[in-house]
């Protein structure tokens, strides 16, 4: 069971944590109609484009921010799924661009919000920017929005940051002995603008509270169940990215997150840490970053647009800022890790 709690606390969490630590083929969704009480003026049309698929914890929580942003006003949404953690071959998503662009045109939005990166590479930037209509918003963004071409004169949108440092100071505030830590991450693109993130924030804002020992970027299961037994001997902490895209070396086929993350839970006996709202069952600790605040986020730009006609290249981009300090007290009972019940109480995300 999880628990909610207000975020009041969180500011004063992560600033006491880091004190500490410094030195202390596609899938189409129906169209929705969404109008509730207010009427500020006619309906809109709101497509949504993932970049993967409907089932994936991320995705369901972009799409719950969005519908809460943009609740007061008469919209019919349509969705299409790209599906690109299990079918990430170029064909299947040189298909799936070409099958939601059709619905788009089909569809004609006002706005498109187009979320992660494959949206990004295989739709918006080669077939929609520049365009008179429809605008576009991002949201999910890891890779540079310069690669895309981002900002254009219909497109902006909302960066994706993981809250790194905050999450290896909490994970020292909970367990101050300890020292070295391993980030291991899928072989996937937006595994490796992660990466370059995390650099560039260590670059900028000196060590983090932990020693990085390794930084692994893997393509198949067995490497990642490798990697994970021999952090057993060699770090005191694993940090986990994305694991998504994890192939069978036998098969060839992409092992769900969940048979990974179980796995590990099953062999893993040191501290855990992740950085997004999937790792919640998965890992002891975290600030996560929030895909509910990347739609909220995206959804309020795309507000400017539907209200006020304003083109969306003329808003200027944003970045979250929100991190959800998390525990997870069935994994600390297992590992024999105390939480401080101080740090219970300011979580936003208790799993017990």
């Amino acid at each position: 069971m999880k628990r909610r709690q207000s975020l009041a606390a969180l500011a004063v969490l992560f600033l006491l944590t880091a004190q500490a630590a410094l030195g202390d083929g596609g899938q189409a969704g129906r169209p929705e109609s969404s109008a509730s009480g207010s009427a500020l003026g006619a309906r809109r049309h709101v497509f949504i484009l993932h970049s993967y698929n409907p089932e994936y914890i991320w995705t369901q929580n972009i799409n719950q921010g969005i519908l809460e942003s943009l609740r007061d006003l008469d919209v019919v949404y349509d969705y299409f799924y790209m599906d690109a953690k299990r079918r990430p071959d170029k064909p299947s998503l040189e298909m799936a661009a070409r099958q939601a662009l059709a619905r788009i045109a089909d569809f004609s939005p006002d706005v498109v919000i187009a979320v992660d990166d494959v949206a990004q590479e295989y739709v918006v930037a080669p077939s929609l920017k520049g365009k008179p209509s429809p605008q576009v918003i991002f949201c999910g963004l890891n890779a540079p929005p310069s690669l895309y071409g981002f900002p254009a004169s219909n497109v902006s949108g909302v960066r994706e940051r993981w809250h790194f440092r905050e999450g290896f100071a909490l994970l020292k505030r909970l367990l101050p002995n300890i020292r070295t830590v391993a980030f291991l991450t899928d072989a996937s693109e937006s595994s490796g603008y992660v990466i370059k993130d995390m650099e560039d924030d260590q670059a900028k804002g000196g060590p983090f509270a932990l020693e990085l020992r390794h930084v692994d970027s893997v393509g198949s299961f067995q490497e990642w169940q490798r990697r994970v037994i021999a952090y057993q001997s060699g770090v005191d902490a694993v940090a986990f990215g994305i694991y998504h895209s994890l192939r069978d070396e036998r098969t060839g086929k992409v092992v769900t997150p969940e048979e990974a993350a179980a796995w590990m839970r099953s062999v893993n006996a040191k501290p855990t840490l992740g950085f997004a709202d999937y790792a919640l069952s998965d890992v002891l600790c975290g600030v996560l970053e929030a895909g509910h605040e990347q739609g909220f986020l995206a959804a309020n730009m795309a507000r400017s647009v539907l209200l006020k006609g304003d083109a969306a290249g003329g808003l200027p981009m944003r970045i979250n800022e929100r991190g959800v300090i998390m525990v997870n007290l069935r994994i600390a009972e297992r590992l024999e890790v105390d939480i401080p019940y101080e740090i219970i109480e300011a979580a936003g995300e208790v799993v017990k």
